[in-house]
């Protein structure tokens, strides 16, 4: 289940929620969970409070904006041509493992 809502990533891709697009928002948000939740080491329904802490929001929101523009950055690159190419890392989750590194140390799962 996704920590944030559509409207949230949305927002952060400043663009409307809309019925045509709401499918697609729902996707990135559940997929960016399903990370979080490997991370967390949540994958049985651990022990993530109700409401989400603010951290796991923001890494939801975040990666989720990830998970929306991945088609422009088909085969590992993006970028443009007024700043060149920029290379994706090879694990697109790794800097958001990191901010949830402080969560895992509280609750006792590092």
């Amino acid at each position: 289940m996704a920590y944030a809502t559509a409207d949230q990533l949305a927002a952060a891709l400043r663009i409307q929620s809309t019925p045509a697009n709401a499918q697609l928002l729902e996707d990135c948000l559940e997929a960016a969970a399903t990370e979080i939740d490997f991370e967390l080491d949540l994958t049985d329904g651990g022990p993530v409070p109700d409401p989400a802490p603010a951290l796991v929001v923001r890494t939801n929101v975040n990666r989720a904006v990830e998970w929306y523009k991945a088609a422009d950055a088909a085969y590992g690159v993006i970028g443009y041509e007024q700043v060149g190419v920029l290379y994706a890392p090879k694990d697109g989750f790794a800097r958001h493992a990191v901010n949830l590194g402080a969560l895992k140390e509280q609750w006792g799962l590092a």
